[in-house]
């Protein structure tokens, strides 16, 4: 009965042989879409990796040419439109720890984002003030309030409420971490 079995596979033509091509036809498919997907997972991965975002978005020297307003600078501040934004000289401090303990050393230089570009006269004349507000708030940080980008956040937030508080009415609509170093 197997021989049976056999002998019709065989005569017939369709079982083994028709094994062999229904195989065959899967190989020719995967042949075709292999290179098709390598392709599309070659783009993908050079997308991702940041190559390409030179080539959409437009460059520095473009967008500076496109934007008609005015850019002054001068002496720390950089004038724009109507916002300005004024640089604040570096502060280093020693951060608050336990006694006994290693001093650990924090260094930020921030830039401020005024409203308009007269408010850097007006922070120009209180500047010990805020100096003195950003020095006083930042010794009393310890090291594991500066940890992490929530720690990043809170230090903009609070050094924003405080300088809004000194340099009233003048408003600051930002502040910028443009170097931060603990030691």
């Amino acid at each position: 009965m197997a021989e049976e079995n056999k002998n019709d596979i065989a005569a017939d033509g369709s079982g083994i042989d028709s094994g062999i091509e229904a195989g065959g036809h899967k190989r020719k498919i995967v042949m075709l879409l292999m290179p098709i997907l390598l392709v599309i997972g070659a783009v993908v991965g050079v997308y991702f990796s940041g190559i390409t975002d030179s080539l959409f978005v437009p460059s520095e020297k473009a967008a500076r040419e496109s934007d008609d307003s005015p850019e002054v600078v001068e002496e720390g501040r950089v004038k724009k439109g109507a916002e300005a934004f004024y640089d604040l000289p570096e502060i280093l401090v020693n951060l608050s720890g336990k006694p006994g303990q290693k001093p650990v050393y924090f260094k930020v230089k921030v830039a401020l984002e005024l409203e308009s570009p007269e408010d850097a006269a007006k922070v120009d004349m209180l500047l010990p003030r805020v100096v003195d507000s950003m020095q006083f708030y930042l010794r009393e940080m310890r090291i594991e309030e500066l940890q992490g980008s929530m720690g990043t956040y809170r230090l903009k937030e609070e050094l924003l409420d405080r300088l809004n508080r000194v340099l009233a009415p003048t408003k600051i609509n930002e502040v910028l971490l443009k170097d931060v170093l603990i030691q």
